[in-house]
């Protein structure tokens, strides 16, 4: 309220200072909202100019300064309408027509421009029409009327100027005069004067006008002002303006001490208290209190406790109204029990609250101002259960991984001591994971970089049964030292046998046409990705590769079985047409050769001998055709491979197995799939396959398979519709290492978390939503940061809530949060509000009910630690109170003693009427000075007093009553 007198009287003063006096408060305002209508439509223009100038977007400039202009012109005619002297039907006229005109603005301000001319629905018209019907009326009032109808209809009568004596000294001025000048502050009292100043104004006024009413008001009542002659002290009963009826007690000077704390809508009411007062008031004892006490007090038929220390001082109060009295004291001794045993929440950070719900139990995060931050989406039946799942949360938070619901994520995880990942799409779903478990996270995070990078263009395959699939070689890799002695297997010059139908001498080159362009290798393998058979030699191109496929087939169809446990003699034809032998172990390595060629298998055989004798137990094999043959090596694992009637490998089992019978069953398997077709496999695949529902797998053309499907379709032709998803995902997502609890952030309008494990199963939910994804993270922070040292905590009955707005302060709170009492006050720190705690803890259940007599007085203070008394019935209502503040109890004390005798011999007037008081003044010793008097109003207000202090009392009644007589006729006269 100060506020707004304050700019009143600003804006008044700036007004007199450039403008002149105003002749009312419309003038001012009118003038004020003028200039900002000037302003803002100036702005308006403004506006237009410079974003024409800048370029910028045209239809948001035109929609922004017309809305500002518009105003403008609406608030510049509206403050004309204020400044002219138009009648008040004119001004509400006025009113109406410029919240139209704004109606207008904010229509325009909607329409523009999508709903503008040829742009979506037209309304230009119904916008021009409501703001010119708004503009119209304003300007009708201020113009068109009196223009129109030739009347003075809209506005008052003009004053005419009144004419003012000369200034009078002495003894020339008979009547009286009402002299009015400006106070300390500016503003506008007047003294009544009669040969000299008699009386003057109580209250200042802002304006000449108000202060001419003032002196009217006094003019038309003080001739009929009948006399109250004060001589004691005195209670005043008067009907307020609202009909209702009050008191006031008043010493013998007029100053008014206490004051009835109701109104009442009765005159017997009124009557009533006073007697109340006068009958217990002066023997009234002063309520007591030692240590602390709760007081009850009735506020709008409710009842409120509080808790008060022996100064009176506020410690507690409760926060709801009670019905009855009983009530609120049940309350309160409620509150003394439970504040004793309540734990007190000192939460640096973030804690860890156990709480039952439906009858089990679960738990919560809170932060430092008791705010849930997110609860436990599980119940427990025991709170042991609870708390270690709490406990076991926390010591894992820290460690947390922040992921974003809706942005493609790799979460690599470890189970025991292997990693595992997995890839989540855009709508949560596990749409990729690793096939096997890896040694590594660098294992791990190998595949999904792998997986990432290929994915985006991988083809998608269907195997039948098997397939030969020819890929890219690796890169060649020496496994062994250059130092190593190999044992010599033939002599210098000799051919070595290739393994897959190509050739390469002695030192190690290769034919010219075997290492041209890249290199390339092929395999057979099953729709279950088992490769039957591999090539074991590199070929040059895809052509080449299928050749030698080719190879296979015609060889291994022709092709008897060879047995041999031990090494074997081989006698051959080769491709030249010439013989030739050689001697092989178990497991196929060539030991030593012919090194030369024979012109018969007689002649070959013959030579072949010779060594035989040296390695008598090797049997000896003739080949005339391809040959599977059946081996064991050394670790007594069995095998087989295939070699044409030249004695070439072919092809040979990719794996070794524990029994005979299993080698040849692999065998088998290659001549069963021995037709199947052939596929070039230069990138990495989608394989698809069905067991029972249908399944892919992500094949890299190593043959190593990187990822596989995270969930399964039920056709071919439904999973093949996700891997658009599965593709866009993979290569888009980011990777993440997660641990035993990932923090996932969500937004669903707003931005929210939750609290996942490592299955992805939600473990706790946000309790609350937040503007902006930094603001989450900034909570998601503090609960991860803060998170290991998180004290876990249970609510019993209550617990005491530390708050830190606009300083500390507690409140008592059940486990819902509901407050059941606060502090009164508020604390400078943290260890500050600690103490108060104390001391409400140690004096609560020692406070009694403070026991009120039929009246008691009692002593308060205000929140600027001000005193004042009031008395008090039975009830703990309150009767009266103190008009006069004290700055301590000890003052207030002693005013007190003085109301006591004050009261005791007070008598009762009726004010219904204007009246004169007549009453002794004291000094500053509190010594009668002499009479004074003042004229009151029927509500008793003050409107005039003496302007000094008479000697008798005779001569204070002679000066009240020139006053009376030549006041109402008095002139009025304005002097700065």
């Amino acid at each position: 309220m100060s506020s707004i007198s304050d700019l009143h009287h600003k804006l008044y003063r700036l007004y007199e200072r450039y403008v002149g006096e105003p002749d009312s408060t419309k003038d001012v305002y009118g003038y004020w909202v003028f200039i900002v209508g000037y302003v803002v439509a100036i702005a308006g223009v403004a506006t237009f100019i410079a974003g024409y100038a800048a370029e910028v977007n045209a239809y948001g400039i035109i929609r922004a300064s017309g809305v500002i202009a518009a105003t403008g012109l609406a608030l510049c005619l509206f403050g004309i309408v204020l400044m002219l002297p138009v009648r008040k039907r004119g001004i509400q006229a006025s009113g109406v027509g410029l919240v139209i005109a704004f109606i207008g603005v904010g229509f325009f301000g909607w329409a523009y421009p999508y709903n503008w001319r040829n742009l979506g629905t037209d309304y230009s018209v119904q916008v021009i029409l409501v703001y010119t019907l708004g503009i119209g009326i304003i300007a009708g009032v201020t113009a068109l009327v009196p223009v129109l109808t030739g009347r003075k209809g809209m506005f008052v009568t003009e004053e005419g100027e009144t004419e003012e004596p000369p200034i009078l000294t002495g003894d020339a001025l008979e009547g009286a005069q009402f002299a009015v000048f400006r106070d300390e502050n500016g503003d506008w009292k007047w003294h009544v004067l009669h040969l000299e100043a008699l009386a003057e104004s109580n209250e200042s006024a802002v304006t000449r006008p108000k202060a001419t009413e003032g002196i009217e008001r006094v003019q038309s009542q003080i001739s009929s002002a009948g006399l109250m002659e004060l001589t004691t002290s005195a209670f005043r009963l008067y009907e307020d303006r609202d009909g209702s009826w009050q008191w006031t007690l008043a010493r013998d000077d007029g100053s008014v001490v206490g004051t009835c704390a109701g109104e009442f809508s009765e005159r017997d009411g009124a009557e009533e208290s006073v007697s109340f007062l006068k009958d217990r008031g002066p023997a009234a004892d002063v309520i007591e209190i030692e240590g602390a006490a709760f007081t009850y007090a009735e506020e709008r038929d409710q009842w409120y406790w509080q808790l008060v220390d022996d100064e009176r001082a506020p410690l507690a109060a409760g926060e709801d109204g009670y019905g009855t009295q009983e009530r609120a004291e049940q309350a309160a001794r409620t509150f003394a029990e439970q504040f004793d045993q309540a734990r007190l929440l000192d939460i640096e950070h973030v804690g860890a609250e156990l709480y039952k719900q439906n009858g089990d139990w679960t738990w919560r995060f809170v932060d430092d101002q008791d705010t849930a931050l997110a609860a436990c989406t599980d119940e427990f039946d025991a709170r042991r259960d609870a708390e270690e799942a709490a406990g076991a949360l926390l010591s894992t938070l820290d460690s947390a991984s922040v992921t974003v619901a809706g942005e493609p994520t790799y979460e690599r995880y470890q189970t025991g001591e292997q990693w595992r990942w997995r890839l989540v799409d855009k709508a949560e779903h596990i749409v990729a994971q690793s096939p096997a478990a890896s040694e590594t996270e660098a294992d791990a995070a190998h595949e999904t970089d792998t997986f990432g990078e290929h994915a985006r263009n991988a083809d998608v395959v269907e195997i039948d049964d098997a397939e030969y699939e020819i890929y890219p070689a690796p890169d060649r890799e020496l496994t062994y030292d250059e130092d190593d002695s190999l044992p010599a297997t033939a002599s210098e010059g000799s051919t070595l046998v290739s393994t897959d139908g190509g050739t390469t001498t002695a030192d190690g080159e290769a034919d010219a046409d075997a290492t041209d362009g890249p290199d390339w290798n092929w395999r057979l393998v099953t729709e279950d990705r088992d490769v039957i058979a591999a090539s074991t030699e590199r070929h040059r191109d895809t052509e080449t590769a299928t050749e030698a496929i080719e190879r296979v087939r015609d060889q291994a169809s022709e092709a008897d079985l060879i047995e041999f446990d031990e090494a074997a003699f081989q006698v051959y034809e080769a491709d030249s047409g010439e013989w030739r032998w050689r001697l092989i172990d178990e497991d196929g390595n060539v030991l030593a050769d012919s090194g030369a060629e024979h012109t018969s298998r007689g002649e070959a055989a013959e030579a072949m001998m010779t060594l035989k004798e040296q390695a008598p137990d090797a049997e000896l094999l003739e080949i005339e055709t391809a040959a599977f043959e059946l081996f064991v090596n050394e670790d007594d694992e069995w095998g087989w491979r295939l070699i044409d009637e030249a004695g070439k490998l072919v092809a040979e089992d990719p794996e070794t197995h524990p029994t005979r019978g299993a080698a040849r069953e692999a065998m088998n398997r290659l001549l069963e799939h021995l037709n199947s077709d052939v596929r070039t496999m230069d990138e990495a695949i989608f394989q698809t396959y069905a067991s029972e529902d249908w399944h892919w797998r992500f094949v890299l053309p190593s043959g190593e398979t990187v990822a596989v499907a995270g969930d399964t379709a039920a056709t071919r032709d439904e999973l093949v519709d996700t891997l658009p998803d599965v593709r866009e995902s993979a290569a888009s997502a980011q990777a993440y290492t997660i641990g035993d609890v990932t923090v996932q952030l969500y937004e669903n309008g707003d931005w929210s978390f939750r609290l996942l494990d490592r299955d992805r199963n939600e473990i706790a939910d946000a309790t609350g939503t937040y503007a902006k994804r930094e603001a989450v993270l900034a909570t998601v922070d503090t609960l991860t940061a803060n998170a290991a040292d998180a004290p876990i905590f249970t609510i019993e009955d209550a617990a005491i809530r530390l708050t830190d707005e606009d300083g500390w302060s507690w409140e008592l709170v059940d486990r819902e949060r509901t407050v059941f009492a606060s502090s009164t006050d508020t604390a400078s720190s943290r260890d500050e509000l600690y103490s108060q705690v104390e001391t409400v803890r140690q004096l609560a259940p020692m406070a009694g009910r403070v026991d009120f007599d039929v009246a008691s007085f009692e002593l308060v203070a205000d929140e600027d630690d001000r005193w004042q008394w009031r008395l008090i019935d039975e009830d703990g209502r309150t009767v009266a109170t103190g008009s006069e503040m004290h700055e301590s109890s000890e003052s207030a004390r002693e005013a007190l003693e003085n109301v006591r005798e004050l009261i005791e011999a007070a008598s009762i007037l009726e004010i219904d009427s204007v009246s004169f008081e007549l009453h002794t003044a004291d000094d500053e010793d509190g010594e009668t000075d002499g009479w004074v008097w003042r004229l009151v109003d029927e509500f008793g207000s003050t409107m005039a007093e003496s302007t000094q202090t008479y000697e008798s009392r005779t001569d204070a009644r002679e000066a009240m009553n020139d006053v009376k007589a030549e006041a109402p006729e008095g002139w009025i006269t304005f002097t700065e």
